[in-house]
């Protein structure tokens, strides 16, 4: 039997570690993909250790970076891995004004969401090659406006200014408002990718899109920009008490209960048909409806289009779905 891979961006920390850890687990071979290659090594080497499996591993990917993507990549076509799951769970949140990535984007935009939609494009055809395989998109709860998350409210006027600013306007910056943008393009990413595979008649089984909210989980790499004292808060104080709370409040969760859920996206049997839907923290992640704007296919289109110019992607990169 060809054995399984598994490639998880951010699998360092968080619930991207515990992804990663329940994936190894399971006997899969997992790739740990992020820039902090020091972090990175320690954490494949916990994973070998309280796992006992040793066909994990690591490798530089900065997502903010269209030359590192693509670096990566072919990294991944010469150790020829038999990829069956892509689980796009990097992300970052920046809070001190605005960072522009190597190719001029805001930062925000470009690891969450334009270095993940080049990833994955590119790895389409590896992933066809040992389907049945999985993509899993990881997006939050803060891009529904219907949600109380203290977070504010989606706005986006086009995908040009999204990607100057993280915002709808010019000349105006706010990290929070640019992350809750990012997570709405991963669902239009996500809804748009498995509309494409469907088109392409690759799904039914063979390759299928989802995405996953992690609620709020404390802890995480998301604080790396905060203040040092509300980096403390977050990174030990707010942990034990999330393992309080998720027991009734279903939106928090401490990072190894969500990293379980994560990684039954790959693994639950009783997935393996299931394409474009929604499994959010709120509902203890059983499928559910995701905000009504996330279901615009016109502007999920819009957005692949402009990131398909943004990365330069061709159809010698992407041959199923560059166009």
């Amino acid at each position: 039997m060809e054995p399984k891979a598994a490639l998880v961006t951010g699998g360092n920390s968080g619930i991207g570690f515990e992804c990663a850890r329940e994936l190894a687990r399971r006997g899969w071979q997992v790739v740990i993909a992020s820039r902090d290659r020091a972090t990175s090594a320690a954490a494949v080497a916990r994973i070998r250790e309280s796992t006992g499996n040793d066909a994990v591993s690591e490798i530089g990917l900065d997502l903010g970076s269209i030359a590192s993507v693509r670096s990566f990549v072919r990294e991944i076509e010469a150790a020829d891995l038999p990829l069956r799951a892509l689980v796009c769970n990097a992300g970052l949140q920046v809070t001190r004004g605005l960072s522009r990535s190597t190719d001029g984007y805001e930062l925000t935009f470009a690891v969450n969401h334009l270095g993940h939609f080049l990833l994955t494009n590119l790895l389409l055809e590896r992933l066809v090659a040992h389907a049945p395989a999985r993509v899993v998109v990881v997006a939050s709860g803060v891009h529904d406006p219907k949600l109380r998350t203290g977070m504010p409210k989606p706005q986006i006027s086009d995908v040009a200014t999204l990607a100057a600013t993280g915002g709808p306007r010019l000349g105006e910056y706010d990290g929070r408002l640019a992350y809750v943008n990012s997570k709405l393009c991963n669902l239009w990413f996500a809804y748009e990718l498995a509309r494409r595979l469907e088109s392409a008649h690759l799904v039914n089984g063979r390759l299928t899109v989802n995405a996953f909210d992690p609620g709020l989980v404390p802890g995480s790499g998301l604080a790396r920009d905060y203040p040092a004292a509300l980096r403390f808060v977050w990174n030990r104080v707010l942990p034990g008490l999330a393992r309080l709370l998720s027991r009734v409040i279903p939106g928090v969760n401490p990072a190894d209960k969500a990293g379980t859920a994560l990684a039954r996206l790959v693994l639950d049997p009783a997935l393996g048909g299931v394409s474009a839907k929604y499994f959010p923290s709120h509902t203890r992640w059983h499928e559910a409806p995701s905000s009504d704007a996330s279901y615009d296919a016109a502007l999920a289109r819009a957005l692949w289009e402009e990131s398909v110019r943004m990365t330069n992607l061709t159809a010698v990169d992407s041959p199923l779905l560059a166009a």
